[in-house]
């Protein structure tokens, strides 16, 4: 059954998935960082019931832990002295900063988790098919290249086990030249592929002429509305955040992580631009139980 939110015009999705990467990035302070991710893996909850996070669990865990440890490694600034490793200064300065940036990254990988279940490649055409061609050709490329890679591994990983061939046994030589081999299998598998799809996009005719669309999408009226609602919040949150609102200042003296009231202001417009498919999603449920 389909999602409401996915039942919007692409516009939309493709809108609030920009705005909500933007703000990701744009918005370093520790409760609005822990708030989106919150709100993010709601998203995800409500579109694939965690589905497409679980195989990006290893990388997100990965990462977080990587971004808090590097940071205090690389980086001694700040007046609140954690501890003292030899002749290394470990500041809370330094932790928060890596946390934060961590929290951020990890926001924007599961953002792109949801943004695979809702945007798919005929939407993306449709979006930017006519105007900018070789683009959307790039961009739907680009977005599909790592979950594709990942599908085409597994593939291998299978074929090569069941041949007694595996990188989770043996020496540690033995498993560098068997990934190796991997590797090779993949790049040799991608470069075919990619050989038939130029070959089939040629014979289709593509770039010829102006391109055609396998769907159509009608701008409706809630088009609009949602159009309106997540543009007026975004640019709301982005004026406040030009005037140094939602941002935790950590050098060279970090800043109180107490909200004032327009960050207060700041932070539910920020809820609220990021509950857009929460709020969309619930309501149908709601109404779904009324009818039934």
């Amino acid at each position: 059954m389909k999602e409401r939110f996915e039942k919007f015009h692409p516009f939309i999705p493709f809108l609030f998935y920009v705005g909500a990467v933007s703000l990701l990035l744009l918005l370093l302070h520790p409760f609005y960082l822990g708030v989106g991710l919150l709100l993010i893996l709601i998203i995800n909850f409500f579109h694939d019931r965690f589905r497409g996070l679980k195989r990006w669990l290893f990388l997100i865990i990965t990462s977080f832990i990587l971004m808090i440890v590097i940071n205090p490694l690389f980086n001694e600034r700040g007046r609140h002295l954690l501890f003292e490793a030899g002749q290394h200064r470990v500041t809370l300065e330094a932790v928060v900063y890596g946390g934060m940036n961590a929290l951020s990254i990890i926001g924007v990988i599961a953002i792109f988790v949801s943004y695979n279940v809702i945007m798919t490649p005929n939407k993306l055409l449709f979006l930017f098919a006519k105007i900018l061609p070789q683009f959307s050709v790039l961009l739907m490329l680009t977005l599909r290249f790592i979950p594709l890679m990942r599908r085409r591994l597994e593939e291998i990983s299978v074929v090569q086990r069941s041949k007694g061939i595996s990188v989770s046994q043996g020496k540690w030589s033995m498993r560098v030249k068997t990934g190796m081999l991997y590797v090779q299998a993949l790049l040799t598998y991608s470069l075919e592929e990619a050989i038939q799809t130029a070959d089939s996009m040629k014979a289709r005719g593509y770039g010829n002429g102006p391109r055609s669309s396998y769907e159509y999408f009608k701008f409706k009226k809630s088009d609009a509305a949602a159009v309106v609602y997540l543009v007026g919040l975004f640019v709301f949150i982005l004026f406040n955040r030009v005037h140094g609102l939602g941002y935790l200042t950590i050098y060279p003296i970090m800043e109180t992580w107490q909200l004032s009231h327009m960050d207060s202001f700041v932070l539910a417009g920020y809820i609220l631009f990021l509950s857009f498919p929460i709020i969309i999603e619930a309501g149908g449920l709601f109404r779904w139980r009324i009818l039934n």
